[in-house]
């Protein structure tokens, strides 16, 4: 170089050109590398805290939600001890009553020790309570060694039938949780009570049963039992009050009470973010990707109670494991990068013809074609790895779509059997002989001076209910509605088998019980374990209006008088079918007269409610036969009409939510 002129010394050395286009953005990558570093050291160690935190505030909660439970538990059993002694507790007001009445409460309180007090509620006006209340209550006495009695309405005057504790729970029969309160004069304490209310028994009234809970007994005991000190809890009530927390003075009060920037507020704001989004893990506190000044939060609701368990992690933590980490990571990532670009700068050739590979494929596959398969190779490193992948991608994707195009071809077969089946099942119903308007419904006028419709539509795409009418030969003619238990194919499967025992038995006897009975005993034979059916078979004679009927179980029928009154008729006459041998039945007659009708239905009408409705939402008898009277509007109407407006009924009371096969028949005689 030196014996070079200097007119043809280069400008920039090669050595030079290295390090600027070399160096310099390998120092750059070792710089983001380090920041790169910093922040995955703290994403893992957050990450790490997360699950252990969740961890232990899932235990907590756990623990919490037993003794919740167990409370629960305690004051459901003494109601229904107390429901089924009901007969035995007259004059509730009594002092034999009364003294009964606190041995049952005194028992919570000995089977649970975090209940303070518990109680029974009777509001003023019950039967037997007094003008101001009945409240039989047992606590624990001041020194937590013995309980004492009081009755809530006479000795403390309290009206309690305005408390939350004692309103609430009317509406919630399986019990409610309280907000929690600070209970002056009763235990000088904060507190929660648990209220269940219960219907009226025997010679017991309907009220109020509670357990009264002590907040501090409880954290307590959570505290003792969560070893792991490294976490900060709170606990926060259904309606936002904090009710445990490391700073006392945040005891009872709500986010208002609290300057926004405080970590309280935050928490707070954090949780009902939680209860309307449910995300379960979330920070706190200002701060950026090098800072630690904020903290790590866990969620966890308590079902019974909606109270909400808080783990915090202050990121302080997280300071000593991420230097730690940083003393070996900086030089083994500088290490990293040379070797890597010593690798890359004498491999480039090596790693791009198998990466063309690879991309060709892909294109390939883009454009649909999914054989298409990057070539092999023999490599064992990363590249190799991503060619074996992507091959084996394409071929697992492959057989997924092939098996996915099988199970679509078989499940659209099976809907073509199931709709066969109901094509099947509805050409077991009687032939109308005009024309309707749904394939559920068989119209006939083929008996003189009667009109039959028949309506019947499953609950899901096979109906265990079935009708059917036929002449017997004697003038008169048979009728049949049936329920068989259960839904879907078996259901329909004995269903036939009964239509067909029916039928033949119908023809044969010259009354219906003896032809139940006949049914009965070939069902039993038949098929021993199949479900039990119930149903109503009648003998109609259209020239007089006499009607010969048994029913097996079935719900009743509904009589429409001329005036467009109503009333149930055909009652039971013996138990369902295909239960015992040797089970009866009884033939009974009613008169159908000119003008009137005659409307027989399955559970699916009577049983009818919304999806998620309790007993007392069911449609009932009493409902249908309200929606065919007003059908009917003081004069005959005809079968259709009555069919269309019980059918409207029923699906504006459960919300269009089918959960019972539907079967019904309306017989007009003019």
């Amino acid at each position: 170089m030196d014996s070079l002129s200097k007119e043809l010394r280069p400008r920039y050395s090669l050595r030079r050109r290295l390090v600027i286009r070399i160096g310099v953005p390998l120092l750059a990558t070792f710089l983001l590398m380090i920041v790169t570093q910093v922040k995955l050291d703290r994403d893992l160690f957050v990450e790490s805290v997360r699950e252990k935190m969740r961890a232990s505030v899932q235990i907590t909660c756990l623990k919490a939600e037993s003794e919740f439970l167990s409370i629960e538990n305690a004051v459901a059993l003494q109601v229904e001890i107390i429901r089924s002694d009901g007969e035995q507790l007259s004059q509730l007001e009594s002092p034999a009553a009364t003294k009964k009445l606190n041995l049952f409460l005194a028992t919570v309180l000995k089977s649970n020790p975090f209940v303070f007090g518990a109680a029974l509620a009777f509001a003023p006006g019950s039967p037997d309570v007094s003008a101001n209340g009945f409240g039989p209550y047992v606590c624990r006495t001041a020194d937590g060694k013995g309980l004492r009695t009081m009755n809530l309405a006479l000795d403390l005057k309290y009206n309690f039938s305005k408390a939350p504790w004692f309103v609430e729970a009317g509406p919630e029969p399986d019990g409610v949780w309280s907000e929690p309160y600070f209970d002056a004069g009763g235990g000088d304490q904060f507190m929660t009570t648990y209220s269940m209310s219960f219907t009226a028994g025997g010679e017991v009234p309907a009220g109020v049963a509670t357990a009264d809970v002590v907040l501090a007994d409880i954290v307590k005991s959570l505290e003792s039992k969560n070893n792991d000190n490294q976490y900060d809890f709170t606990v926060v009530s259904g309606k936002g009050r904090i009710i445990s927390s490391s700073n006392p003075e945040a005891l009872m009060k709500v986010a208002a009470d609290f300057e926004a920037s405080s970590s309280e507020r935050q928490t707070l704001d954090a949780v009902a973010a939680f209860r309307s989004s449910g995300v379960e893990f979330t920070r706190i506190g200002e701060g950026s990707l090098l800072t630690f000044t904020g903290s790590r939060l866990v969620f966890v609701n308590v079902p019974s109670t909606d109270w909400v368990f808080v783990g915090s992690f202050p990121e302080t933590n997280l300071l000593p494991s991420i230097l730690q980490a940083l003393l070996f990571g900086p030089g083994l990532l500088l290490l990293g990068a040379i070797i890597a670009m010593t690798v890359v700068w004498r491999s480039a050739d090596r790693a791009v013809a198998p990466l063309q590979g690879v991309i060709r494929a892909i294109g390939k596959f883009s454009k649909g074609d999914l054989s298409a398969r990057a070539p092999d190779t023999d490599r064992e490193d990363e590249i190799g790895l991503m060619t074996t992948a992507f091959n084996k991608m394409g071929g697992d994707l492959q057989g997924a779509i092939s098996q996915r195009e099988i199970a679509e071809t078989k499940r659209i077969e099976v809907e073509v059997q199931i709709a066969a089946a109901r094509d099947v099942q509805r050409l077991l119903l009687p032939q109308s002989d005009r024309e309707v308007e749904s394939k559920d419904e068989r119209s006939t006028d083929e008996f003189t001076g009667v009109s039959i419709l028949g309506f019947n539509v499953p609950a899901s795409e096979i109906s265990g209910d079935f009708f059917d009418w036929f002449p017997r030969g004697d003038g008169t003619f048979a009728l049949v509605i049936a329920d068989v238990c259960g839904k879907g194919m078996p259901a329909a499967m004995v269903m036939a088998v009964c239509r067909t025992l029916l039928r033949r038995a119908a023809v044969e006897t010259n009354e219906p019980h003896l032809a139940l009975a006949r049914v009965n005993e070939d069902i039993i034979a038949q098929a021993p374990r199949s479900n039990f059916t119930t149903g109503v078979l009648l003998y109609f004679d259209p020239r007089t209006g006499s009607i010969l009927y048994a029913n097996a179980g079935h719900p009743t029928s509904i009589l429409v008088r001329v005036d467009g009154t109503t009333s149930h008729v055909m009652e039971g006459t013996g138990t369902v079918l295909g239960l015992e041998a040797d089970s009866v039945w009884q033939t009974k007659r009613i008169q159908l007269d000119p003008g009137e009708d005659l409307v027989l239905v399955s559970d699916g009408v009577t049983e009818a409610g919304p999806e998620t409705a309790g007993a007392d939402r069911l449609f009932g008898s009493d409902r249908a036969a309200a929606a065919i009277s007003a059908a009917c509007k003081g004069k005959q109407q005809s079968p259709k009409v009555i069919v269309e407006e019980l059918v409207t009924s029923v699906k504006a009371w459960s919300h269009n939510f089918q959960g019972d096969d539907m079967t019904i028949i309306a017989i007009s005689r003019e």
